[in-house]
């Protein structure tokens, strides 16, 4: 049981890594979670906490051996380099999938935040070009 847990602190570590490898990917930077303009963003803390998660979840619906109910032997736990690689690739596909639903609600505030207001070329240009909360601060500042 003490080889599992050392295992699963390894996969956790490296899922981990490899979300806040992707917390410099776009317009999130380093920052503490926050809510601006009436949307939530987790911040490094949320992004490397799911990717924690998804390598976890993976690296353990990979493995065969069983934990309670077990009248014969499991085959022991092992942890293979390749399943470290995985779970940081794992770790980094995660968090940017859960940045990129946290992009499309912006998005989808900034359209509708848009779509309310006067047409204004300098904020189209802004929206067209912009970060996603970039976008949502011109959308928020037109007329």
């Amino acid at each position: 049981m003490h080889d599992l847990v050392v295992d699963l602190i390894a996969v956790a570590v490296c899922g981990g890594v490899g979300g806040f490898a992707n917390v410099f990917i776009g317009d999130s930077g380093l920052h503490l979670p926050t809510i601006e303009d009436g949307i939530f963003r987790p911040g490094y803390i949320g992004v490397v906490f799911v990717g924690i998660v998804a390598a976890v979840g993976a690296w353990l619906a990979t493995q065969t051996s069983a934990l309670t109910g077990n009248l014969t032997p499991s085959p022991p736990v092992t942890l293979r380099l390749s399943e470290l690689s995985t779970a940081l690739i794992v770790g980094f596909g995660g968090a940017r999938w859960f940045k990129s639903e946290g992009e499309t609600t912006i998005f989808r505030r900034t359209a509708a935040v848009a779509a309310s207001r006067s047409a204004n070329n300098e904020a189209a240009a802004a929206i067209a070009v912009g970060t996603p909360t970039e976008a949502l601060s011109a959308a928020l500042r037109m007329q």
